[in-house]
């Protein structure tokens, strides 16, 4: 990628003329495009632990989290077919923490105040009563705005801006932001669900998409 092009999709991206409201996409889904890209998360509520220092802003949210569809091809050659849409609206604006990083990370910060439950069903994967994932997307709806751009190798971007950009305290792959240890150690403290717990963890079909 030429460093002309790797500008223009950084500012693009960074310094966009307008945001996306999160309650916009969940309205109409087709404001995202059906392509492969990179897409940053911006919010307007200061999320408990999490610092801004050197972080972008963007009137009133500020800049915490990128992302990108697909992933980069495997060592072995494997590619993903996701898109944009698929995982901004299917994944982070979904129905279950274990599909999302972004939205595994929000719940564990939102977690005190908002007073979800989180723990790790027989399969392993992290989750949350269908209760709490509704509310998670409520606060997400009335807080949260993206911005996006389309390209077919987005990993590259993605690389030099969790590298070399602005701090993204929610990043955690391949980053070296200070705040990636507790945020790592805070998603690890995770409880195992029993058949004794209120939370009905055990019923797959909760979860489903």
């Amino acid at each position: 990628m030429t460093d002309h092009l790797y500008n223009s999709a950084c500012r693009t991206l960074l310094q966009p003329p307008s945001l996306l409201p999160a309650r916009e996409i969940l309205a109409d889904r087709s404001l995202v495009p059906d392509e492969a890209g990179i897409y940053a998360w911006w919010f307007d509520e200061e999320i408990p632990s999490v610092p801004l220092e050197g972080t972008l802003a963007h009137g009133s949210h500020r800049l915490v989290y990128v992302g990108i569809a697909p992933r980069a091809p495997s060592a072995a050659g494997s590619e993903s077919k996701s898109t944009l849409r698929k995982r901004i609206v299917r994944n982070h604006l979904g129905r279950r923490i274990a599909s999302s990083t972004l939205r595994r990370s929000l719940a564990w910060l939102l977690k005190g105040s908002l007073g979800f439950e989180i723990g790790r069903n027989a399969a392993g994967k992290t989750v949350m009563a269908r209760e709490d994932e509704d509310r998670l997307t409520r606060w997400m709806s009335d807080h949260a705005a993206i911005s996006f751009v389309c390209h077919e190798q987005a990993w590259h971007i993605e690389d030099h801006l969790i590298t070399g950009g602005p701090a993204l305290p929610l990043n955690l792959k391949g980053s070296t932001h200070a705040f990636r240890q507790q945020l790592t150690a805070l998603r690890t403290t995770v409880r195992e669900i029993d058949g004794r717990s209120r939370l009905p963890f055990a019923d797959a079909a909760l979860f489903s998409c």
